[in-house]
C-alpha cells in the first residue's frame, strides 16, 4: 500500500523512513538528533550482520557489497568511484521515502548508511551528501570516506 508520499512500506526500514518523516513534519528539527541516533543504531546492527557475511571486510569490499545491495533492491545507482579510501555514488530513487522531505531529515536518516558502513568495515566513516532527492535535487549523490588509515 502506498503512503500519501507515493512510497510503499514493505519493510521495517521503510516504516522507519515513513515514521521519521511524519515525526519530523509534525514536531520539527528538534526531532532530528533522535532520528539520527535511532537510524545509526539500526545501521550498525545491519552492518554487523554484513560483516559476518562478507569474506573480506576492507573498505573496498564493503563499498562493493553496499552498491550490490542497492541494485538488488532495484535502486538504480551509478558507482562513480571506489578506492581504498572513498566510495562515491549516485542514486536515483530514495529507498527511505524522503523525496521532497528536506535535506535535514535526509542527513539524519543517512546515519543509517554510515552505521552500516562503519560496522561492516570496522572503520570510522565520514559521509558527505552532495545532492539529495529529499532536497528536490535530481539525484542523491553520496561520498563515503575513511577517516584515517588503518595501522
Amino acid at each position: 500500500m502506498k503512503t500519501e508520499y507515493g512510497f510503499e512500506v514493505r519493510t521495517a526500514r521503510d516504516a522507519l523512513g515513513l515514521l521519521s518523516r511524519k515525526v519530523y513534519e509534525k514536531f520539527g528539527s528538534g526531532t532530528l538528533p533522535l532520528i539520527e541516533n535511532v537510524c545509526y543504531k539500526l545501521g550498525r546492527s545491519a552492518g554487523e550482520r554484513m560483516r559476518k557475511e562478507l569474506p573480506v571486510n576492507d573498505f573496498n569490499s564493503v563499498a562493493n557489497a553496499f552498491a550490490e545491495g542497492a541494485k538488488r533492491r532495484n535502486n538504480p545507482v551509478d558507482v562513480i568511484e571506489i578506492t581504498n579510501k572513498l566510495f562515491h555514488l549516485k542514486g536515483y530513487r530514495c529507498n527511505l521515502g524522503l523525496k521532497g522531505a528536506g535535506r535535514e531529515l535526509c542527513q539524519a536518516m543517512m546515519a543509517m548508511d554510515r552505521g552500516v558502513f562503519e560496522a561492516a568495515s570496522g572503520e570510522e566513516i565520514d559521509l558527505e551528501i552532495i545532492k539529495s532527492l529529499a532536497a528536490n535535487d535530481d539525484c542523491c549523490e553520496l561520498v563515503f570516506r575513511r577517516r584515517r588509515e588503518r595501522p
